[in-house]
This record gives C-alpha cells, sequence and structure tokens, in this order.
C-alpha cells in the first residue's frame, strides 16, 4: 500500500500443480501479486521454480494482467502451467488444469 498498490494475492500450494505431483515433489507454494488485476509481482518456492519465472517475468515487464495469464494456453504438465493456475484462482478458489 506503501507504493499506492491495492494488492491482492493468490498463492497456489504446490499439491495442486499437476507437474509437482507427477514428480512426487509437493513442497511449496506459487504466489501471484496484482493490482486491479495487473501482475505486479510472482514468488516462487517450489522445484522447478526457474522455469515460472521467464513467463512471470513477461508478465510484469508487458503489464500483463491477470485474466490475460488466465485466458492463455499453458503446456500441460510443466512447472510453467503453474503460473496459470494461480491467476486462475483470482476468479474461482478451486485451482484447474486443463487437464488434470
Amino acid at each position: 500500500m506503501q507504493a499506492g498498490h491495492t494488492c491482492q494475492c493468490r498463492v497456489l500450494r504446490a499439491q495442486d500443480i499437476p507437474r509437482a505431483l507427477t514428480n512426487r515433489d509437493i513442497r511449496g507454494a506459487l504466489k501471484l501479486v496484482a493490482d486491479t488485476g495487473r501482475v505486479l509481482g510472482v514468488h516462487a518456492a517450489l522445484d522447478g521454480a526457474g522455469d515460472v519465472m521467464l513467463a512471470a517475468t513477461y508478465a510484469i515487464k508487458f503489464g500483463l494482467t491477470v485474466d490475460d495469464i488466465a485466458d492463455t494456453w499453458a503446456p500441460y504438465l510443466t512447472m510453467s502451467e503453474a503460473l496459470r493456475i494461480v491467476a486462475g484462482l483470482f476468479r474461482s478458489d478451486k485451482p484447474t488444469s486443463c487437464c488434470a
């Protein structure tokens, strides 16, 4: 709030990420921070976090919204799909993968 933002956050537990389940490593979480829908930051503390951060960097750099991310295709059974799933949590409290 100090920088003039009214932030909302959503957290996706690793146990709700299909790739983490496949890897049998459900430790950690992914957090998306947004202001009026615009992505301000992404925090990742999970195995494969680096795979998510490139997409997160583009989202922030180009001013994408959580709806932009939620409506964009993400490859199933990759850690980067988690970014699309967590963006969807701004619409629903149920984490939803395209295929799982």
